[in-house]
Order: C-alpha cells, then structure tokens, then sequence
C-alpha cells in the first residue's frame, strides 16, 4: 500500500471511529458555565445574560396557545434573573442553545417532575431518569396531565416501520370527534371520527374509510428507535400513553 493510500485509509478509519463514539456517548458537555436568565421566553427556553437562547435538553413543554402553556412558563419565570449552572452540549435545528441547567435541582428534569413538561430527544445516558419521571407525573395527574374520564379505555399497536397504529377500544362506544394523537414532537392529528371500535392510523397520505384513517403526513411520524404516543380528549386530558425504546 503507498503512502497515498495509506494516509486516505488511515483518515477513513478516524472518521468512522469518530463517528462511532458520537452515537453511543450522547450529548458530550462542551462547556460548564454559570449565567444569569435574563428572559423567559417559554416553558423549555429562555435567554442568559450574553443574549444566547438557550433550549432545554430532554423535553418539550407547551407552545403558545396550547393548553398548560402558561402554567411551564411560569414555573421557569420563578428563575428570572437568578445565576443557574449551565451545561452546553450542542445546537438544535433553530441554532439554539441545548443545555441542562441546575440551579440547584436539575430544571430540566424538574419541569417533567412536575408534569410541566414531556420528554422528547431524551439523551441516552438519561432516558430511564426521563422516561420514569415522565410515568410517574401522568399517573399522579401532575401539571398537564389531567386523567381523562376514558383513561386506559384504548389499546394500541404500533409499527414504527410501517408507520402504522391500530387503536382499539375496550370500554363502551367512544365519541373521540376532535380527540388528538401525537407523538414526542409537536406532530399532532385530530380525529374526525365520532366513534371508534378498532382502527388503523397510518401516518401516510390517502382516503380515509371504515377500518383506515390517515394522517396525510409527508414525513414519518414515529421515530424508528423510541418514541411516545399520546392520545387527549377534547378537553386536551390524556386518555392514553405508550412510550416504545425506553
């Protein structure tokens, strides 16, 4: 092998390495700061003193003019303008910030303690912290999760490759006009339907009929390797949850 060669392999093999130790270490810590929150912005972002958004790693809290979305911003509001220990791990799609803070507890799973908040994207080293924190807020109806009067009335199945849910019911008939499915992202689909005995979601666009329904969505829904399905009444009270992969 010439030294050209030598030097093309040798270069390939650090970049699979490379790549390797960044899918199974996680979100490695670049940087730990301690910063002051100059802005709320939201329930799981705000801004410190140097003017950098900053995003919770590990969850999703309620966006504006959704149900509870006030109740996650005000318990972040409570840490206006106090001095937090800030842990940098990476940027999000927006260019944001994603960090844990602690000031002293750990906000970024406090907020999901307190029902505040859902897990989403949860790092690897922490997906049993956040996944049981998450269990334990839904089953004590804590902050957003208000049980609905149906809870545990469904059942599904969930084939993640095939972007298909089969939901049934197992109490008495369901009116689920204007109930919502989603999933650990802010991907949500309302039913049209005013009852519901067994059906098949399928996140794909076509023809709804007596047995399919269809998302219409043009990307995927279901991560491949874990994600949550959530079902809420009209009232947004959760009837249903099944996280897969934690």
């Amino acid at each position: 092998m010439n030294k050209t060669y030598a030097l093309i392999f040798a270069i390939i093999i650090t970049v699979l390495i490379a790549i390797n130790v960044s899918l199974f270490t996680g979100n490695v810590v670049k940087e730990t700061k301690s910063v002051k929150i100059i802005r709320i912005i939201d329930g799981d972002t705000l801004e410190i003193e140097d003017k950098t958004k900053i995003r919770l790693l590990n969850i999703n809290a309620p966006e504006k003019n959704t149900p509870h979305y006030k109740e996650a911003r005000d318990y972040l509001s409570l840490y206006l303008n106090k001095t937090i220990d800030l842990e940098i791990t990476t940027t999000d799609k927006y260019g944001r910030t994603l960090a844990r803070i602690y000031a002293p507890e750990y906000l970024n799973l406090e907020l999901v303690k307190r029902g505040l908040a859902s897990k989403f994207l949860v790092d690897e080293t922490e997906i049993k912290l956040f996944s049981e924190a998450e269990e334990s807020a839904i089953n004590s109806e804590k902050g957003i999760w208000k049980k609905s009067a149906y809870f545990n009335c469904l059942e599904t199945f969930i084939d993640e490759i095939k972007e298909e849910v089969i939901i049934t019911n197992n109490c008495n008939k369901l009116n689920i006009s204007s109930w919502a499915i989603k999933d650990e992202s802010r991907q949500l689909y309302r039913f049209k339907e005013s009852s519901l005995t067994k059906i098949k979601l399928h996140s794909s666009i076509g023809k709804d009929n007596e047995t399919d329904i269809f998302w219409n969505s043009k990307t995927n829904i279901w991560n491949n390797d874990r994600d949550t399905l959530y079902i809420f009444d009209k009232d947004s009270n959760i009837v249903y949850f099944y996280s897969y992969g934690y």
